[in-house]
């Protein structure tokens, strides 16, 4: 018995001290510290402060934390680097710095300097090799603070403006990447068709169909899709004409929602000039959008409505319009309209699932990504609800 529990305790406490150890090996983050503080204490030491600014419900926030943070060769680095600390956005001190830094989505990693300016971050989880090589790049000549200096500085060369395109992207700093992508293509629209990485920074970049890149690629569009994939490039010429006009739609500091009638008119003249095919759609959508931003939730029924009857059943569209009408609309007609979207559409699934040929022994039916038939009857039953 004595030997069962000297083993028992031994066992223990080695798992003790793995467990230990792995927490001595990894990140070291400061304690019951500011912000202010941990400035202070990187600028008193010479060095950078790497601030993990995370939530409590984000997945990727769990896994940097549980699975590379923990790594040794990850703490060795930042220990020796960086003054380290972790900020919760939505508490204490963190909505403050969320504001100040303008942190956009979760987990991002700001990497600030003694004066409290951000040189470098770094947006999305990762394996720690690929990490860390971010975080050595992000520090360097390559750094979000080096790259923007140059710039501002005035240099473009086509390889600056590339590589500074890149360090954007990480930062997930997408107004700025349209910009520079922009600036990038900009009298260069002859070299796209035999340029690759030209092309790719217009079709990753270019969110405005009034450019001259895109309005190039549009006149040419039969040599682009030769060259390149003509899928990918009618996907995203399809995107570009349908996103762009909520860009019209505009919010001042109280909330107020003004919509640029007048650029609306136009746009529409210049998708019939460019024999946009999806230019009713793109005005249904734009109307629907209109409707949703100011909380005209009536007219946001009707013409989700009108799309459905002119334009066929979108499960995605449906499925978040009803959603929207679920978070943000009290008016019992409403509800009721988009419980008969719903119902409507799972009477078509069932009828489509019924024509299904059956299947040959040992074969299984591929499975849809989203099973929409049970997201409608919860979405129903919700509605139905908030109804009562």
């Amino acid at each position: 018995m004595k030997t069962k529990l000297i083993i028992c305790m031994t066992t223990f406490f080695m798992l003790l001290g793995t467990k230990v150890s792995a927490q001595n090996e990894g990140i070291r983050f400061l304690e019951n510290k500011t912000f202010s503080e941990a400035l202070q204490l990187a600028k008193e030491n010479d060095k950078l402060l790497f601030v993990d600014c995370y939530t409590s419900w984000c997945g990727p926030c769990r896994m940097m934390s549980n699975k590379v943070f923990t790594q040794k060769q990850v703490g060795d680095y930042f220990n020796a680097e960086f003054i380290n600390i972790k900020v919760d956005m939505e508490k204490g001190e963190g909505p403050e710095l969320h504001k100040r830094f303008n942190v956009r989505a979760y987990p991002t990693f700001l990497f600030i300097d003694g004066n409290g300016n951000e040189v470098n971050r770094i947006v999305g989880g990762s394996e720690a090799d690929k990490f860390l090589a971010s975080v050595k790049e992000g520090i360097s000549s390559k750094s979000m603070k080096a790259m923007t200096e140059r710039y501002e500085a005035g240099e473009r060369s086509q390889e600056f403006l590339t590589d500074y395109l890149n360090v954007l992207e990480k930062a997930y700093a997408s107004d700025e990447c349209e910009r520079v992508a922009a600036e990038l293509l900009n009298g260069r629209e002859e070299q796209l068709l035999e340029n690759e990485t030209l092309y790719n920074v217009f079709l990753n970049y270019t969110l405005s169909p009034l450019t001259p890149a895109f309005q190039h690629v549009l006149a040419h569009k039969a040599d682009f899709e030769t060259k390149y994939d003509a899928q990918q490039l009618n996907t995203m010429l399809d995107m570009t004409w349908k996103a762009y006009p909520r860009n019209f739609v505009k919010a001042d500091v109280n909330g107020n929602v003004t919509f640029d009638e007048k650029a609306m008119k136009d746009y529409i003249k210049e998708m019939k000039r460019c024999k946009v095919k999806e230019r009713g759609e793109i005005i249904l959508l734009t109307d629907i959008y209109v409707a949703e931003s100011t909380k005209d939730w009536k007219n946001f029924a009707k013409y989700c409505s009108r799309y459905i009857k002119k334009f066929g059943e979108n499960d995605m569209y449906i499925y978040n319009w009803s959603l929207r009408i679920i978070r943000n609309c009290t008016d019992k007609e409403v509800k009721e309209t988009a419980a008969k979207w719903m119902k409507d559409r799972i009477k078509h699934i069932e009828e489509e699932e019924a024509r299904q040929a059956p299947l040959a022994e040992g074969e299984i039916r591929a499975m849809p990504m989203v099973n929409f038939k049970k997201a409608y009857e919860e979405n129903i039953e919700k509605l139905t609800q908030k109804a009562e």
